[in-house]
């Protein structure tokens, strides 16, 4: 994880799955990176953060992307123009046509009265991709019950994005 988030800075996160350890350790994940054009799922909490790692994606990658804008310092200050969703969808689509969007931050508003479950919301609304295929819910509910708070709220969201995933998404 790279934190420069108190800075404006962008918060990157690489997250590697190895479903069975295999003898020959050559086999087996050796890295916590993911390399060059090889990430299957992106899950981004803000539109431009998607275009600002283009270097892992490919045309296996599906982009699940909250619609959420948090303008940067150099849009506030008009140096640089925010790109229309429908702009960042046409540069994301040269990858991948696995492109999908959901306001998640003004879901968890409506729903829970605060964007604390977004990124629960984030997470439930990525798992229809099939990108993460052997983990499932209940896996996920048994961890949000044993280190979160507000379990029954934290598990809504999850399983809230799994239903926005589905509609939108269309695969499940």
């Amino acid at each position: 994880m790279h934190g420069l988030a108190q800075r404006e800075g962008a918060i990157t996160c690489h997250t590697r799955y190895q479903k069975r350890i295999f003898e020959d350790d050559r086999k087996n994940l050796n890295s916590p990176l993911i390399c060059y054009g090889d990430a299957d799922l992106y899950i981004c909490f803000e539109p431009v953060e998607a275009l600002r790692r283009g270097i892992f994606a490919s045309n296996k990658t599906s982009f699940v992307i909250n619609e959420y804008k948090i303008p940067s310092v150099t849009v506030t200050a008009d140096l640089e123009k925010y790109p229309s969703l429908d702009k960042i969808k046409e540069i994301l689509n040269g990858y991948s046509q696995e492109v999908y969007f959901i306001n998640a931050t003004d879901l968890a508003l409506k729903k829970f009265g605060s964007t604390q479950q977004m990124n629960l919301i984030m997470l439930g609304f990525a798992l229809p991709t099939h990108k993460i295929p052997f983990i499932e819910i209940k896996h996920y509910e048994e961890v949000i019950k044993e280190w979160l708070e507000e379990e029954d709220k934290n598990i809504k969201a999850l399983n809230l994005g799994v239903q926005e995933g589905i509609r939108v998404i269309n695969k499940y």
